[in-house]
């Protein structure tokens, strides 16, 4: 079964998700498409300003930056502990040691990314915080399933930024959602999904690589589920589906005001090394 992973570039829970799933001997990953949010892209630019209009200048630049400290942590991190001791690698390491395909897009729907993955003959898509929406076209190559990891509980938490809208609204649990994609955001058939309890001293960094974790555990079960020919059971979830954007200055002002945070370096230094 030839599976194809959709991930973003310097996204700390897509990396740790892509190490967890490299090491399954019974899978096999054939390649990675990368949406590139770098600042040399237009996309970055046009997701801050939306950040700015959301949210104002100070918690805009805020967003812009969620995406590049857990970075910082990364990079410091696999150079001093992970590489040493093989236990973490970098996205590109990985295509180098697995021999992987690689395809960088901007756009996941446009004509040479879809003629290329069509190419990969893929049976299923995997999509982790994958920053784009799959088109009919694309969905229609893999001649299985394509599955998306949400880092939230659905219905509930549809959209963006679900770790930081469950600190905000004081839940007790996060979890993460494995469903099947369509053309909708996040309202796909759900096949499986995990709860956990919330800490105190959680982060929304925190939350996402929680999620990342549990998540791809769940996400290899329904692989394997998928392998053995076996179909896949949708759960029958109650409660309103929410669509959650990103925060605006109230939010935030409330988010920090009930003690909650983003991230710090050391906070994220040290619910990294938790993880190994």
């Amino acid at each position: 079964m030839r599976i194809v992973v959709l991930l973003p570039k310097l996204h700390a829970g897509a990396e740790l998700a892509l190490n967890q799933l490299l090491r399954r001997k019974d899978l096999d990953i054939v390649g990675v498409v990368r949406s590139d949010i770098s600042p040399f892209r237009r996309k970055y630019w046009r997701y801050v300003k939306y950040g700015v209009r959301r949210a104002g200048v100070f918690y805009g630049l805020m967003i812009a930056l969620t995406a590049y400290v857990p970075a910082v942590g990364l990079a410091l991190a696999s150079i001093l502990i992970w590489n040493r001791r093989g236990k973490w690698l970098s996205v590109d390491e990985l295509i180098r040691r697995h021999d992987l395909k690689v395809h960088d897009t901007e756009d996941i729907n446009d004509l040479q990314t879809i003629e290329t993955l069509r190419k990969w003959h893929a049976d299923v898509f995997v999509t982790v915080y994958f920053d784009q929406i799959l088109k009919k076209e694309v969905l229609r190559l893999p001649s299985t399933a394509s599955l998306n990891m949400h880092p939230g509980l659905l219905p509930k938490y549809r959209g963006l930024w679900p770790e930081f809208w469950k600190l905000h609204n004081r839940e007790k649990f996060a979890g993460v959602t494995i469903h099947h994609i369509n053309e909708e955001i996040d309202s796909g058939e759900v096949v499986a999904q995990i709860r956990y309890p919330i800490d105190a001293q959680d982060t929304k960094f925190s939350l996402l690589m929680k999620s990342a974790q549990r998540g791809t555990k769940a996400l290899i079960r329904i692989l394997k589920t998928i392998k053995k020919g076996v179909p896949l059971k949708p759960l029958h979830l109650k409660g309103k589906p929410n669509y959650y954007s990103l925060p605006t200055k109230l939010h935030f002002d409330a988010f920090y005001g009930n003690g909650k945070k983003l991230f710090s370096l050391v906070a994220v230094w040290r619910e990294i090394l938790k993880l190994f």
